[in-house]
């Protein structure tokens, strides 16, 4: 993704696309991308920095965005939302509030927008948002109850190999994860994990062992959706970090097809598909097993 000009009063990119629904069906989803504060966790693999402000979002900025993000993907936020069915895709839809931080951190999202956040979120069937567990269990019960629909929590637990949690600076232990999702469990707070396929200077197979060890532990935690993203150069893996595990399109497409056999519908996987070249055939192959959860 190119770095776009940033702008406190727009999203820096919004998506309209489908995604699984955990249930054998798809559901359109609406990704804002909102333009937030700086996450102050600073994990060394994370390049969303560059998408961020240097400062503390203003109050009643990230409204602004949603409306115009909402305006953007053609999606009315006050769109019906009463036709549903039980397992095909929800004529509501799904939104994700995409902040490239923490969704709870005051800094980034200021509380006092809570209310008109939710508000804007009406027309949708679920809201989705990224969170770091050391931000804001209070302030989540708070929006939790400006919200008529599920909320869905993404927590980046990028992996279970201890050696390379703390080398990404997670700021974040295995134990502390599981008390986080215990806490949203708790909350009936639905979880979707974020998983790293890989370090630098790991080969292919501990890439694979590791994220797959990985998918089962987030789904024992509770994960209704688990996301694999492929390792790229971040913040501080540049080159000189070593070389990342050098995946082939058919390598990806054989390790989707492993974790999704892993998964055994307890939960929907998905591989992200950002930097890979659209427009070679096995790239569509990929997505359409992502929505299908069914390998080719």
């Amino acid at each position: 993704m190119i770095s776009p000009t940033l702008s406190a009063d727009s999203p820096y990119h919004v998506v309209r696309e489908r995604e699984p629904d955990g249930h054998g069906g798809q559901v359109e989803t609406t990704t804002i991308f909102l333009t937030a504060s700086r996450c102050p966790i600073g994990c060394s693999m994370c390049d969303l920095h560059r998408f961020t402000l240097n400062e503390s979002t203003p109050v009643g900025a990230i409204p602004r965005q949603i409306r115009r993000g909402l305006k953007a993907s053609s999606h009315g936020a006050a769109e019906d939302s009463s036709r549903r069915s039980s397992h095909k895709s929800s004529s509501g839809g799904w939104v994700k509030l995409y902040n490239s931080g923490n969704f709870f951190d005051p800094q980034s999202i200021p509380p006092a927008d809570y209310g008109e956040i939710a508000k804007l979120c009406a027309g949708f069937e679920r809201v989705i948002v990224e969170n770091h567990p050391r931000f804001g269990g209070e302030r989540l019960k708070r929006f939790q109850k400006d919200l008529k629909q599920p909320l869905e929590v993404a927590v980046g637990l990028e992996t279970v190999q201890p050696r390379w949690l703390a080398r990404m600076k997670k700021q974040m232990t295995r134990d502390q994860f599981d008390r986080y999702a215990a806490q949203l469990h708790q909350l009936r707070v639905d979880l979707r994990v974020f998983l790293i396929v890989g370090v630098p200077g790991v080969g292919i197979a501990e890439a694979m062992q590791w994220a797959r060890l990985s998918l089962r532990y987030a789904i024992r935690a509770g994960a209704r959706h688990v996301s694999m993203i492929p390792a790229r150069r971040g913040n501080g893996w540049g080159p000189a970090a070593g070389p990342l595990p050098n995946f082939s399109l058919d390598d990806w497409l054989d390790f989707q097809a492993t974790v999704i056999a892993d998964a055994e519908g307890r939960a929907a996987v998905t591989l992200d598909l950002w930097e890979m070249a659209a427009e070679d055939p096995r790239v569509d192959r990929l997505r359409q097993v992502n929505l299908t959860q069914r390998p080719v």
